[in-house]
């Protein structure tokens, strides 16, 4: 069964004009009287034509279907206690088993059926919980899917949405930290007709309100400062600190207050202050320009950014799965043209984003889908961190990201990595050793995981370090050799956890003949009965991978003697033997 909307009102019957009046020699008295007449039945009539407008308004009209008897539809529409005889008389039908097909029949409103039409949890994002009609103390949790009754007030946690859905397919959208009661949810029937009647404690709301299907079709939502009465239409309200904000997207919205009132069109705001009264209409910002935003997010959390608009004060950024934003996945609050967005994972997702004005209006929403590909997520940076200095060697090292991964590394002397040094992919080991020394300066690196699966994951944050000589070995010094029970006891400074220590001694300054060389896990040796003479030591670290760093400077004893002062390179003053 389709409604329909109301026919144009008949024309009003002319109305027989007053015989003329002769004219009165005594005066104006009679012309007078006869026009004061004349526009008392004028209004008579305007009268006469506006309450028949006004009961037009008030009955839904349906159009007969083939099939269609007056006693079914009375079943179907009528309240129990009306009969179709009623309905019959009140049209006109003389034979209630011939309703041609096309037929409009009316039914007073007052005689329709009426049913509570709870609302319907569309979607919700976090957490949110209803307290029941008469039981404001008692909270109970919400979920999708979950049906509120009348009366009842539902409430939103701080990071929470929530969307509701009514009878007429009309929905709300609260966001967190909101508190909305709903007043009056009810249907007419199968008429299609619902009267909704919501009233916004505190928070934000985006309504879409479907177009009105008849006369007793209502969509309310009114604050403790100001009233929105629409059809047909996508409008917000929001109502903090005794401000209301009503703001339309589509259609026209009537807001009340204060005993004022305004009817705010498409593309503009209003304000209501403390003593609940609407400011005029005024225009919304612009939608901001979204054109320059990545069709695909290669970073989670990413950063995206946007021209400032002209006017803005801060902007609004939204994020939803859906094309609908019935679920905000992000609802944020941002001074600059920029956010940084945290998203739950790889997928699809659509963006909105509003220009705030200096009054906490909202503009038009400016929308963007795009693509999130963050995993497996790129591996954390261990060595060399940013802005270190590095021998020209370095050992590139990284966090593992799970099992059976295979890794990408690329090392560029320019921060794009426009033209890499190296670019490696199917890396085993969470460490690469540079393969040949590296001429000093500025290089840049990073590195990106691949799953079992083959996916590839996007690069982490690069990471700078200065590339130079390497340092040399750790030195022995003066206190580090020492006489103990027959042996010469040799000792140098640690090095870094897990590496280890080369150590050679010769007669010769230059090493040209070693006499041991040797490979500790310790920073020190003993030396048992060394020969009379000259010894040179030296030291070097060690990697754990193999690879060996430079020697430190070398150092030098005098054995066979009562006391010698005798150093190489830093000048110890060392004791004999």
């Amino acid at each position: 069964m389709a409604a329909i909307s109301p026919p144009s009102p008949p024309p009003v019957p002319a109305l027989p004009r007053p015989r003329p009046v002769p004219s009165s020699p005594r005066g104006t008295a009679r012309p007078i009287a006869a026009r004061v007449r004349r526009a008392l039945l004028g209004a008579l009539a305007l009268l006469a034509l506006l309450a028949c407008a006004a009961a037009q308004a008030q009955e839904w009209r349906y159009r007969v279907r083939p099939g269609d008897t007056l006693w079914d539809l009375g079943r179907a529409h009528l309240r129990a206690d009306v009969p179709w005889e009623r309905l019959q008389a009140h049209n006109g039908i003389a034979d209630p088993l011939a309703l041609p097909p096309g037929t409009v029949l009316r039914f007073p409103v007052d005689w329709l059926r009426v049913r509570p039409a709870p609302a319907t949890v569309l979607a919700l994002q976090g957490e949110a919980s209803v307290h029941p009609a008469g039981a404001a103390h008692r909270a109970v949790p919400l979920q999708a899917g979950a049906r509120v009754q009348a009366g009842s007030v539902v409430r939103t946690a701080t990071d929470a949405s929530l969307t509701l859905g009514f009878a007429d397919g009309s929905r709300i959208l609260l966001h967190g930290d909101g508190e909305l009661r709903l007043d009056r949810l009810r249907a007419y029937g199968a008429t299609g007709m619902a009267d909704t009647r919501l009233h916004l404690v505190r928070g934000r709301t985006a309504s879409s309100a479907r177009p009105a299907r008849g006369p007793a079709s209502r969509f309310v939502v009114d604050t403790p400062g100001a009233m929105a009465t629409v059809r047909g239409t996508r409008f917000r309200v929001a109502h903090r600190d005794a401000y209301t904000h009503a703001e339309v997207l589509e259609g026209r919205v009537h807001v009340g207050g204060g005993g004022h009132g305004v009817l705010v069109p498409a593309g503009h705001g209003s304000v209501s202050g403390t003593d609940g009264r609407p400011r005029p209409p005024t225009p919304l910002l612009p939608p901001p320009d979204l054109s320059q935003w990545p069709e695909q997010v290669t970073s989670n959390p990413a950063t995206v950014s946007w021209p400032a608009v002209a006017g803005a004060q801060r902007y609004r950024v939204q994020v939803a799965p859906d094309a609908e934003f019935t679920t905000l996945l992000v609802n944020v609050h941002t001074d600059a043209p920029s956010a940084r967005l945290a998203l739950p994972g790889d997928g699809r997702f659509h963006a909105r984003v509003r220009a705030v004005d200096a009054e906490g209006l909202e503009g038009h929403d400016a929308t963007r889908a795009f693509a999130v590909a963050a995993r497996p997520a790129p591996p954390f940076a261990l060595a060399p961190e940013d802005g270190a200095a590095a021998g020209p060697r370095p050992r590139m090292r990284w966090a593992a990201t799970g099992e059976a991964m295979r890794y990408r590394l690329q090392l560029a002397r320019d921060p794009a990595f426009a033209a890499p040094l190296l670019d490696l992919d199917g890396l085993r080991r969470t460490e690469l050793r540079v393969p040949e020394d590296l001429p000093p300066g500025d290089y840049h690196w990073r590195v990106a995981a691949t799953d079992a699966d083959g996916r590839d994951g996007p690069f982490g944050d690069a990471q700078r370090f200065v590339a130079g000589p390497a340092p040399p070995g750790p030195g022995i010094g003066e206190d580090g050799v020492a006489r103990e029970r027959g042996s010469l006891q040799v000792s140098w400074p640690a090095g870094a956890p897990g590496q280890r220590y080369r150590f050679q001694l010769s007669r010769d300054a230059d090493f040209a003949r070693l006499e041991l060389d040797t490979e500790l896990d310790e920073h020190r040796i003993a030396l048992p009965k060394l020969r009379a003479g000259t010894w040179y030591m030296r030291t070097a670290l060690v990697d754990d991978d193999g690879h060996a760093h430079p020697f430190g400077p070398a150092q030098s004893v005098r054995t066979g003697c009562l006391a010698c002062r005798i150093g190489l390179g830093a000048g110890f003053v060392l004791m004999a033997l």
